[in-house]
């Protein structure tokens, strides 16, 4: 199971659940997504520094999002 989290500007160190989902590709089409909405259609993902495989995505607005893989609900 992945996470997409989103992160404001105000609260950087409280990030919130936006979704879950098995497929990561379809969280990074989701991230793409908010971003728009957020006015940045120009973010890209990248490698989230310190981590092998965790994504993360920057907005102008100072939002970020990442992608994180948890525990599959039991």
């Amino acid at each position: 199971m992945y996470r997409l989290l989103l992160a404001s500007p105000r609260q950087p160190e409280a990030p919130r659940l936006v979704a879950e989902h098995l497929d990561p590709a379809w969280l990074k089409q989701r991230g793409y997504e908010i971003a728009r909405t957020l006015g940045d259609a120009a973010a890209l993902w990248a490698a989230r520094p310190g981590t092998e495989r965790q994504l993360a995505l920057h907005c102008r607005t100072g939002h970020a999002l990442a992608i994180v893989s948890g525990q599959p609900p039991q």
